[in-house]
């Protein structure tokens, strides 16, 4: 197990290496997860092709931006401006504003901590990356509210998976789980759930929909049955019992003519937390308070 600091195409890395698997992290560029293989070298994230790296402005677009692999999204997902209250009219960006930091490095012996402040909200924001014997790695993140008044929020993974035609998504939702699709498609379309359907650059549907319903396994798996590789996050008890609902958004080539699954465990549903609020979903930070849970990955 070993934190050695490197590149990813140019950029600053933190590479973090467990018995199964080598993942790269980006401080400067909001925590990124950027890369994550096996120890085979089979990548298991979906790869932005440009040959470099085309950081995330602040105030910059992004899916203009890199837009691949693993981000953090946090406040939010989609915009959302706060109506009241003393932060009343402050707006959180397009997927929030933690992956549009740069974040501090401390490396404590076996562990990594990245830690940033917000530019907009009295919030902190910081994550420890911990290769583990088992080959696993954990990441401990802890958000804190110093303001006088509680914000509400969305955390939710920006997991995209590498695209395969093998590729087939398990979770812990039975067969018949109410379902919200938040675009690209309706139950009427039968697309599946758990798949691609196949890879049209430009033209394959991309389409995302929420479980609406609170997971009580806590896990999602994503297996390429061609070859066996499997990635899994560990998002329930006792690892990440915060993010207890799960959203997939599956991009058949529309979308930057990209092929990819995302997972996104998330503490509420629906992107933004007005939606989240106004199905009776809701998470906030208490003033004063600390928000704290652990996720888990594997890889096989």
């Amino acid at each position: 197990m070993s934190i050695t600091r490197t590149t990813y195409k140019s950029r600053p890395t933190l590479a973090v290496t467990t018995p199964a698997m080598t993942a790269l992290f980006l401080p400067e560029d909001g925590g990124k997860l950027a890369s994550l293989t096996a120890v085979d070298g089979f990548e298991f994230l979906c790869q932005n092709p440009a040959p470099h790296y085309t950081p995330l402005a602040y105030d910059g677009s992004y899916v203009n931006a890199e837009c691949a692999s693993f981000d953090d999204m946090f406040p939010t997902v989609d915009p959302y401006t706060l109506p009241t209250g003393e932060y009343a009219g402050i707006t959180y960006p397009d997927h929030g504003e933690t992956c549009r930091l740069p974040y501090e490095v401390q490396i404590n012996g076996g562990s990594v901590k990245l830690s940033a402040a917000s530019r907009i909200l009295p919030l902190t924001y910081e994550k420890v990356i911990t290769p583990q014997a088992d080959g696993s790695l954990t990441v401990t993140y802890t958000i804190e509210n110093s303001g006088n008044e509680p914000l509400p929020f969305i955390w939710a993974a920006h997991c995209m998976l590498r695209g395969q035609d093998d590729l087939r998504i398990i979770t812990p939702y039975p067969q018949g789980t109410p379902l919200t699709y938040m675009f690209g498609a309706t139950p009427a379309d039968g697309l599946p759930l758990d798949r691609l359907s196949g890879y049209e650059p430009g033209l394959g549907r991309a389409y995302k929909y929420y479980f609406d319903e609170p997971s009580d396994g806590g896990f999602v798996s994503a297996v390429y049955t061609a070859s066996g590789h499997r990635f899994e996050m560990d998002f329930g008890t006792p690892f990440g019992s915060a993010l207890p609902y799960l959203g997939v958004w599956i991009n058949n080539g529309s979308f930057k003519n990209y092929y990819n699954i995302a997972i996104e465990c998330a503490t509420a549903p629906y992107d933004a937390p007005d939606r989240a609020m106004q199905s009776g979903y809701c998470s906030e930070i208490p003033r004063g308070s600390k928000w704290e849970f652990t996720l888990r990955i594997r890889v096989e």
